[in-house]
C-alpha cells in the first residue's frame, strides 16, 4: 500500500519547471490545465497528473509517454495493463493525495478544515448538512463537549471517511451517504454499511499540515485485513516528482503567459478553524 502527498499550495513553478511539467503530459491535459480560471486549480490539476506519472514510474518503470489512465464504468481511474493494481486521487485546499495498492482497492479523500462562505455559523452549516449523517454521527457533531473548532473538524473527519468509502466502491452520487455510518470512538474508524464485511475493510485517518484532514479506505475482498500501524503519507517535493520523468511532448509558446495572467485564487470568505 502506497500513500503519496504533494503540497501544491506551496508550489510556485518557474517557467522552466512548468515547461518540464507540460512536456510530460498530453496536449489534451495541457489544454485542460490552462482552462482553469485560477492558478490554484491549474496547480491541483497538474499535481494529480504528476503524482500519477510518479507512481507509474516508481512502481512499474513506465515513462510518461507510456502511461495510459482509463476510467471504469463508474468513473474510477485505472492504469491500463495493470488489472490487479488500483489507485485513487483527491485534492482540496493545499494538498493533492494519491493512494495505490496491488490486489486490493483503495479510496482517498482530503479536506481543509474550514467554514464555507455564507454559512454564517458552524451550527448553521452543520444543520444544513444534517441529512448526510446517521443519528449517532449527528450526536457526535452536536455534542456539547465540543466547541465550534472541534465540531467542524469532526464534520470533515466523517465527510472524508464517507467519501473515501464511496470512492472505493465507485458508486458516487448513487450512494446515500447517510447509510455509510462511522464510529470514531475507537482507535480506528469503524464503518457500518449494508453488506459490509468488517474484516475485509480498513479505514485510516491522517492529519496533514495547515489544518487538513484525510481518510483512506482499503478493501481486500475475501481476506482478513490485518491491523498494523498506520503509515503516514510520503510528502513529495516538485523535484521528487519531476526528477525521474522524461519529457516527450511539445508545448506552445503562450503557455507561460497564459498561466501568469491568472490570479492565484478567487476572493474567499472561508475561515480556517484549527
Amino acid at each position: 500500500m502506497w500513500r503519496f502527498a504533494f503540497n501544491h499550495g506551496l508550489w510556485d513553478p518557474c517557467n522552466v519547471q512548468l515547461s518540464h511539467v507540460f512536456r510530460c503530459i498530453s496536449t489534451t491535459d495541457q489544454e485542460n490545465a490552462l482552462k482553469f480560471a485560477y492558478k490554484r486549480d491549474v496547480k491541483s490539476f497538474l499535481a494529480a497528473r504528476l503524482l500519477t506519472l510518479y507512481m507509474a514510474r516508481r512502481l512499474f518503470g513506465l515513462d510518461p509517454i507510456n502511461v495510459n489512465v482509463k476510467r471504469s464504468e463508474y468513473r474510477r481511474p485505472y492504469l491500463e495493463g495493470e488489472l490487479d493494481f488500483d489507485f485513487n486521487l483527491s485534492h482540496n485546499g493545499d494538498f493533492t493525495l494519491l493512494t495505490s495498492c496491488h490486489e486490493m482497492r483503495t479510496g482517498v479523500d482530503v479536506m481543509q478544515v474550514e467554514l464555507p462562505p455564507a454559512s454564517g455559523s458552524v451550527a448553521g452549516f452543520l444543520l444544513k448538512m444534517k441529512s448526510l449523517f446517521a443519528p449517532s454521527e449527528w450526536h457526535l457533531l452536536t455534542s456539547t463537549n465540543c466547541e465550534d473548532g472541534g465540531r467542524i473538524r469532526n464534520f470533515f473527519r466523517l465527510w472524508c471517511l464517507k467519501e473515501a468509502f464511496v470512492k472505493n466502491i465507485g458508486t458516487g452520487l448513487r450512494t446515500d451517504i447517510s447509510t455509510v455510518e462511522f464510529d470514531l470512538s475507537g482507535a480506528a474508524p469503524k464503518c457500518t454499511y449494508p453488506g459490509l464485511v468488517d474484516t475485509e475493510w480498513r479505514f485510516e485517518e491522517h492529519q496533514l499540515p495547515n489544518s487538513h484532514v484525510a481518510a483512506v479506505a482499503w478493501y481486500n475482498p475475501g481476506a482478513l485485513n490485518k491491523c498494523s500501524d498506520v503509515e503516514p503519507f510520503q510528502e513529495l517535493s516538485p523535484n521528487d516528482l519531476l526528477a525521474t520523468l522524461s519529457p516527450w511532448n511539445e508545448v506552445k509558446d503562450h503557455f507561460w503567459s497564459a498561466y501568469c495572467f491568472k490570479d492565484m485564487c478567487p476572493p474567499s470568505a472561508r475561515r480556517v478553524l484549527y
